[in-house]
């Protein structure tokens, strides 16, 4: 086989890693997702969140929680 057309394969541990990445993600996703629905914020905001926890990665997601705790404390 020729060395130019040849693609070597992802490492195994590469392919497991972002496996393992992709699956967190998805479930802090989906947390998030829902813990954002069953709040008590109005629909406006939901969908603001829902929207920002959906498109920035971990941030989104992480941003909520933070935010979420900061408003229960202030309760």
């Amino acid at each position: 086989m020729n060395e130019e057309t040849h693609n070597p394969t992802v490492p195994i541990g590469f392919d497991i890693a972002w496996s393992v990445f992709m699956l967190l993600w998805i479930i802090l996703t989906v947390t998030a997702v829902v813990s954002i629905v069953r709040s008590d914020a109005d629909p406006v905001a939901k969908i603001g969140w829902s929207a920002l926890a959906v498109i920035l990665p971990i941030v989104g997601p992480a941003a909520w929680f933070f935010a979420s705790r900061r408003r229960q404390n202030a309760l």
